[in-house]
């Protein structure tokens, strides 16, 4: 409702659904749900793809990850390699000084193209980014509450944005016909943006 009334931004959901080869979802093909988050967090061709992904958009992007030091290290190492060296990057996490996060969200709010690469812990409810254009989910979840607020950092509208865009990464193992429980996690987003009237595209 306060999208139709122009009060937040508009906001686009662009679902990436990676699917792997066989040879890979033998891999995670029964085994428990942290076994297969450590597996995702870990591949390195996953990674990689999010680093690009970040790397291409324009506007400032907030990278959430699950995991510190198995993801989010991982990611910033990644990106902080091959960013332009005039882009603004920053890393946060449970660790990060309040008055730290309080600078990130200052100078990122002047900024136009930043990457804030955050724990959803830190970065999911509290911090208001009016001048925030991309939300990368970079770790599955299906918590209803973590993705509406995730998303609601996005949505502020400020005078050079009136669009947002989340980007949600699903990994599809299905293997036997059995689904993984990362494309599952993805179905109930994908409910949790039905149920909400969220534009969407796969």
């Amino acid at each position: 409702e306060l999208i139709d009334r122009k009060q937040l931004a508009d906001l686009k959901i662009m679902c990436l659904n990676l699917k792997y080869p066989e040879v890979e979802a033998k891999k995670v093909y029964g085994v428990k749900y942290f076994e297969e988050l450590e597996y995702l967090t870990q591949n390195i061709a996953r990674n990689k793809y999010i680093r690009n992904l970040a790397l291409a958009l324009n506007g400032n992007t907030l990278c959430l990850f699950q995991l510190v030091e198995k993801h989010g290290e991982i990611l910033f190492k990644l990106i902080k390699e091959k960013v332009d060296p005039k882009r603004k990057v920053f890393f946060v996490y449970g660790g990060t000084e309040t008055n730290d996060r309080e600078k990130i969200r200052a100078i990122t709010e002047k900024s136009d193209n930043a990457i804030i690469i955050a724990s959803f812990g830190t970065f999911s409810t509290g911090i208001n980014i009016r001048n925030l254009h991309n939300i990368v989910f970079s770790s599955p979840s299906k918590s209803r509450v973590r993705a509406l607020q995730s998303i609601g950092r996005g949505l502020r509208r400020s005078e050079s944005k009136d669009t947002a865009t989340l980007f949600d990464i699903a990994d599809d193992f299905t293997y036997k016909s059995k689904k993984n429980f990362t494309i599952n996690h993805f179905l109930e987003r994908i409910n949790i943006y039905n149920e909400e009237q969220f534009n969407y595209q796969i």
